[in-house]
């Protein structure tokens, strides 16, 4: 009786034991044994260092066999959380953490600057040779994605454009006629540095397989130009009334008369102006219209003054004003003529967008705005009135702002090694500002107050004087080309 239970128990007990056995099996069977697209591309993927784990499905991965598939836990990994290929399989988690990269860039700038007395300076059409280098980490702290980053790249003027100086316009306009009105072409040249040092949290956002990570970081951008070898133009020059010992004469409003030797003039504001020659301070030759050149005129001079009734020759000046002699050409000033070193620093705020578009193709956005310190340091070796090295400073906020943006495509050559091709623009902008500017050591003569008619040696020693407006506006902005390598590890 008992076997005959134990039977029967048996024959009751089988089928679920057979029931228990299957438990853990997967619930989604595939009975087929096609190759399907996934399974047949697998070499290609695996080439590029994929794994089995392919397909996506929510915040599950798909894992798949020949016979069945079953849904795992999505993978936590939070440096790269990857993409999908048109296919349905997905691009490879990246467990490298750091990347280095360099490129070689072919940069275009233009630089410009207005000081308060309305001369401009300006470097046109340069073009410099880069080289950048960079070097970015991803780590999380807690779960969440940080980028730390620094980035260092030197530029040097190779070619283009040419440097220029004018002063167009009078330096104060309540006085119209007062002013240098002249301008000046030569070379230049010169160079950059570039710092940037920042944070961003990784990948914060995805939009539709957009990765967007904000940026927050600290820049110094300088740029050392030079002006040399300017040509200026030679509209001509007074002449001025010298006495036999080849001292200048002065006067002043009364009618009287002064001179002062070549190497020293009155100051400004002593009331003294200098005599210039007119055509009746000089004696003109009498003879007759030349006839065939070379005409015999004989073995004495005759000479005559003018007078009203030779009009305006010979210098094409009338009755009262100064005879003007040159206008024939240009002067050539050789070697620097203008230095001015330039930086810009504070901090900024930077957005990134990227995305995989392929397995082996990357798109990448970036931009970012600032608002800059400015400092300026000017030394001008052709002033013998101001101090050199540096002549004047420019320092200020007023009216800064910045911007720099960037496209980048990036081709996955090997697992760890890509190609970067990228355009890159910024612009960088500074308004009115005050500045120091050194004044030299000078001398110049004076008359003695304790003898009338005496004149003596006045020296100022060199100074500092502030100026409110030393400088109006200054801008700088470029176009870049870059060809450049990453290697992760």
């Amino acid at each position: 009786m008992k076997a005959k239970f134990l039977a029967f128990l048996g024959i009751i007990v089988t089928p679920l034991c057979g029931f228990a056995s299957n438990e853990g099996v997967p619930t989604y069977y595939n009975k087929s044994t096609a190759t399907n697209a996934n399974r047949n591309a697998y070499g290609k993927y695996q080439k590029y260092g994929y794994t089995k784990y392919v397909g996506n499905s929510g915040s599950k991965q798909v894992v798949s066999s020949n016979t069945y598939s079953y849904k795992v836990p999505n993978q936590q990994n939070n440096y790269y959380n990857g993409a999908m290929t048109p296919n349905g399989v997905a691009t490879p988690i990246s467990d490298y953490k750091t990347t280095l990269y360099a490129n070689y860039t072919r940069r275009f700038a233009d630089f410009e600057f207005a000081t308060g007395v309305n001369s401009v300076l300006e470097w046109d059409d340069m073009i410099f040779n880069e080289i950048n280098v960079g070097l970015k980490h991803v780590f999380d702290i807690h779960g969440f994605d940080l980028l730390a980053y620094g980035h260092y790249s030197y530029g040097k003027l190779a070619d283009g454009g040419l440097s220029m100086d004018y002063d167009l316009e009078p330096y104060d306009y309540a006085y119209p006629t007062d002013g240098i009105f002249t301008i000046s072409m030569g070379g230049q040249s010169g160079d950059t540095n570039k710092l940037k040092l920042g944070i961003g949290a990784h990948h914060i956002w995805d939009v539709n397989g957009w990765k967007i990570t904000p940026h927050i970081g600290y820049e110094i951008f300088k740029h050392n130009l030079e002006m040399d070898n300017h040509l200026y133009p030679n509209p001509g020059v007074f002449l001025p009334l010298m006495t036999s010992s080849g001292d200048y004469v002065f006067g002043d409003t009364a009618g009287n008369y002064y001179i002062f030797p070549q190497t020293a003039v009155p100051a400004d504001d002593s009331g003294l102006y200098q005599i210039c020659m007119s055509p009746e301070d000089i004696k003109i030759v009498y003879a007759g219209a030349a006839g065939a050149t070379g005409t015999y005129i004989g073995n004495t001079l005759i000479t005559q003054d003018w007078n009203d009734s030779l009009g305006t020759l010979p210098w094409g000046v009338g009755a009262g004003d100064c005879v003007v002699v040159g206008g024939d050409g240009v002067v050539k000033v050789d070697g620097t003529t203008h230095i001015y070193n330039t930086t810009w620093s504070g901090f900024y705020l930077g957005l990134e967008v990227e995305k995989q578009m392929t397995l082996v193709d990357k798109l990448r956005f970036y931009v970012q705005v600032s608002m800059p310190k400015y400092s300026s340091e000017g030394i001008w070796p052709n002033r013998d009135d101001w101090q050199q090295n540096p002549s004047f400073l420019d320092e200020g906020t007023n009216g800064a702002f910045a911007y720099e943006a960037e496209m980048e495509y990036s081709y996955q050559i090997s697992d760890r090694l890509q190609l970067s091709l990228k355009a890159s623009t910024d612009y960088f902008h500074i308004g009115s500002i005050p500045g120091e500017l050194y004044v030299a050591k000078q001398s110049y003569y004076i008359e003695d107050v304790d003898n009338p008619g005496n004149w003596i040696i006045q020296t100022d020693e060199a100074y500092t004087e502030y100026v409110a407006e030393s400088l109006k506006k200054a801008t700088w902005q470029s176009f870049g080309l870059h060809l450049g390598v990453k290697y992760s590890f």
